[in-house]
């Protein structure tokens, strides 16, 4: 069956990929997005979500494989995974995908570090592996989305495939335990946009790393799972998404690596918000409108976003972040949308209460032909009649290098400045080491 041979070669995919075979440009983007994912990391390290999956592990105890963030001594990879998935990505700040529409980086790099730590791999192996997990996670994205995001979460669904297969190649998996390795994932995976705004947001991810460490580890003992687990009438596809379209999946085999990486995050807040906030701060850099002049601000943008954040929510950091009315009316009253702006303080302030209920978003038809690009329009109304407007056809969401070691600096206050850049240098030369020890030995700091 044509839906069996998809897997396999998916399967056969993860397990032939060598790091020699992919592109030096790739590489070069993969240490950084381990950069970009350990700053990430610090700053969601003492989220109320971080504690309490920490202390549940703590009660819990067992084999002592991998460092959780945080935490003292070591704990089994597969909840060392699950709890550093909750950190890195529940600051807002992970990196993502546009057409994949999920964060590739929160699902791979807590698996091969957990994994790496336990199996003491190389660079290269951990480097190899990331890859390999983000090119799964884009290729299954990008054919259940957009119809899979109305309902699933993608780094929770897809997630879980993607953390399968970053643990299918630490773990040196034949091709026949990789394929049972997706077959078991494709039953465990799961996670609801429902849950945005909400502790279980968070969840999702570290689930989706826990998953498939468990997955590989079952394969790798002899389970089974479907061989039509994904692509099959009763697959994942199917029961997920009403697109139709393989394409990125049938040619894994043949192409290797996909081309196009994911981009990084330059707000702390829902991706979603991006193109408005471009927009937004396009309109403060040219006219600086006093915010107590503003009597109305119009925003136009594409269907999912509308319907994730176009709400004015602001009880909690969680619904803020997704909340486009709060996060543009911080931009304009404090000039930027950083986590300090998601602080209780900040939340409950009149100010900027009254401002975000100015701000009205609507859907356009054309924004939303056009997704995956981030089409938006921003319309500020001034009380003397005066109108300023911006568009933006795609938000600018994709930093340069040398932001994403600033980005990593600012979340790496707190901690010792040699070894943080002592942990930079290894990371982009760590292709030249025989093991990751002084990645894990960085997160015992954190």
């Amino acid at each position: 069956m044509m839906e069996d041979k998809i897997q396999q070669n998916l399967a056969n995919f993860i397990v032939n990929c060598r790091y020699e075979s992919i592109e030096p440009r790739l590489i070069t983007d993969m240490k950084y997005r381990v950069i970009d994912w350990l700053g990430c990391a610090i700053a969601g390290a003492d989220y109320p979500q971080a504690i309490i999956g920490r202390q549940l592990f703590a009660d819990i105890g067992g084999k002592q494989d991998a460092v959780i963030i945080g935490a003292s001594g070591k704990y089994p990879a597969a909840c060392a995974a699950m709890v550093n998935g909750i950190i890195g990505h529940v600051s807002e700040l992970d990196d993502g995908h546009r057409k994949a529409i999920g964060h590739p980086g929160s699902v791979t790099l807590p698996v091969a570090l957990a994994l790496g730590e336990k199996l003491n791999i190389t660079g290269k192996e951990f480097l190899q592996a990331l890859a390999i997990g983000y090119d799964l996670f884009i290729r299954l994205g990008q054919t259940v989305n957009p119809s899979h995001y109305a309902y699933w979460h993608t780094t929770g669904t897809c997630g879980a495939f993607a953390a399968t297969a970053t643990a299918a190649s630490i773990m040196k998996l034949t091709a026949e335990q990789t394929n049972n390795a997706l077959g078991i994932v494709a039953t465990l995976s799961g996670g609801l946009t429902v849950s945005f705004g909400s502790h279980a947001k968070a969840l999702n991810i570290g689930h989706a790393c826990q998953n498939g460490i468990y997955a590989a580890c079952l394969a790798e003992g002899g389970f089974t799972g479907a061989p039509d687990a994904i692509t099959g009438k009763k697959g994942f596809i199917a029961a997920t998404s009403t697109q139709d379209n393989h394409d990125s999946l049938i040619h894994c085999g043949e192409t290797g690596l996909l081309s196009d990486t994911a981009f990084y995050k330059v707000y702390a807040s829902c991706g979603h918000t991006n193109s408005p906030l471009d927009a937004t701060f396009n309109l403060l850099n040219s006219h600086r409108p006093d915010p107590n002049n503003i009597v109305k601000i119009e925003v136009e943008t594409y269907r999912i976003a509308v319907s994730l954040t176009g709400e004015f929510k602001a009880d909690n950091e969680d619904q803020a972040k997704f909340s486009l009315p709060y996060c543009m009316a911080v931009a304009i009253l404090f000039g930027k949308v950083s986590l300090q702006q998601f602080k209780p303080d900040v939340l409950s302030d009149p100010a900027v209460r009254a401002l975000a209920k100015k701000i009205v978003v609507t859907e356009s038809s054309q924004a939303t032909q056009r997704f995956p690009k981030r089409q938006a329009s921003v319309t500020i109304t001034l009380n003397n009649g005066q109108k300023y407007t911006d568009s933006v056809s795609d938000s600018c969401d994709i930093a340069d290098y040398d932001l994403i070691e600033k980005k990593f600096f600012d979340a790496a206050q707190a901690i010792d400045l040699n070894a943080s850049e002592s942990v930079i240098y290894y990371i982009k030369t760590m292709d030249q080491y025989a093991g990751i020890t002084p990645l894990i030995n960085y997160l015992r700091l954190m």
